[in-house]
């Protein structure tokens, strides 16, 4: 059957067949509501908050830190206070509010001027903090499932800047604990975990710079990367006495890859692993060393 023939569906249309009107006049009028209906559910959608992971190691500060947050986030006459540090046994998970005095990193390209961003600095920012269990028998579970929420924005791990002594357990302990996230991270962005997704900003706040004998961060940042350089060394080692393994799983096992190079932060912040990480000192307690909490704060507003 021919196009011009008086039977075929071109003719039917342009014959002025009721059929065909009626078809026509449904399609004109349905599609542009479902579209609209379409779009109108996926603009009215419930945003979700941002969530920051807050991991360490037991003593580091997490708890105290999460309650001067808390109560700082709630309106109130009187100077807000941490908590005394606890050995947190299950996670928790808090919304805050970040003040409006600290810029959003969202904005950072707008003008000054921009009427919305000057309106938005009114306001605070909710966000939520999920604090972990930083015991060694706890903390691992804890740990991976708040890394692995599809929610997260970035993560805060926090150490002791005045019980970071070489040779020390603490300081041990804490580069093996900050060795596995950055591992469980790298194997994130490389799809080897189920929640993919992009570039991580990762912060170590050098906690307790209000104490005498507390390390400056470039100090920190020091110590606890030769600290992981000696646990990569020892992984690699186990890695290399392992039978059946391919080059590819043991680079996807060892933290930076497998390159002769000594460990860095700043191996982790190409584009293959994409973990931004900052070391930013700061304090709890003290208002005058670390400025309080006041620069971590600006971190996470960056991240906003």
């Amino acid at each position: 059957m021919t196009w011009y023939s008086s039977d075929s569906l071109a003719s039917r249309l342009f014959s002025g067949d009721p059929v065909a009107i009626l078809v026509a006049f449904v399609v004109a009028v349905s599609l542009p509501l479902l579209l609209h209906l379409f779009l109108y559910r996926a603009s009215a959608r419930k945003p979700t908050t941002p969530l920051f992971a807050l991991l360490g190691t037991s003593g580091a500060g997490k708890t105290s830190l999460l309650t001067l947050l808390q109560r700082r986030s709630e309106p109130s006459e009187e100077t807000p206070k941490p908590s005394d540090t606890r050995t947190t046994q299950v996670s928790s998970t808090v919304q805050l509010l970040l003040p409006s005095s600290v810029p959003l990193g969202s904005n950072r390209y707008r003008s000054r001027n921009d009427t919305s961003v000057i309106e938005a600095s009114k306001y605070t920012t909710p966000y939520l903090l999920s604090d972990t269990p930083g015991h060694g028998k706890l903390r691992v579970n804890s740990a991976l499932t708040a890394l692995n929420d599809p929610n997260l924005k970035g993560v805060i791990f926090i150490v002791d800047s005045a019980a970071l002594e070489s040779g020390s357990s603490i300081l041990r302990d804490t580069a093996a604990y900050l060795h596995d996230v950055l591992l469980h991270l790298q194997g994130r962005k490389k799809g080897k975990s189920k929640a993919k997704q992009g570039n991580m900003p990762f912060i170590i706040a050098a906690n307790k710079q209000d104490l005498f004998t507390a390390l400056p961060a470039g100090s920190v940042k020091e110590r606890l990367q030769t600290e992981i350089e000696n646990v990569r060394h020892s992984k690699s080692r186990g890695v290399a006495n392992m039978q059946g393994g391919s080059a590819t799983e043991e680079e996807e096992d060892m933290l930076g890859g497998t390159g002769e190079e000594r460990f860095t932060f700043k191996m982790l912040e190409d584009e293959e692993y994409g973990i931004n990480i900052e070391v930013v000192g700061g304090s709890v307690r003290g208002e005058e060393a670390g400025k309080g909490v006041g620069r971590w704060e600006e971190w996470i507003g960056s991240c906003l």
